[in-house]
């Protein structure tokens, strides 16, 4: 069974930056839309990204040894 996906909406975007996510996102194979938001000026770019049901793990280099 694969990874559960959901959409990852990043809204207000500019034309520049709309162009720039979806060339990254399309680079690395992510399904990817790109919709102009109600004042015709900014964008909502949305990317079918993958979820997990566990959460992020921090990172072991900001852990305190002492406290294990």
């Amino acid at each position: 069974m694969g990874m559960k996906k959901t959409w990852f909406h990043h809204t207000d975007c500019s034309t520049e930056q709309a162009d720039e996510l979806v060339k990254r996102y399309k680079a690395r194979g992510v399904r990817v839309e790109r919709s102009l938001n109600q004042d015709y000026m900014t964008w909502t770019v949305s990317a079918f990204l993958p979820t997990s049901n566990t959460p992020a793990r921090p990172d072991s280099r900001w852990r305190n040894r002492m406290w294990g």
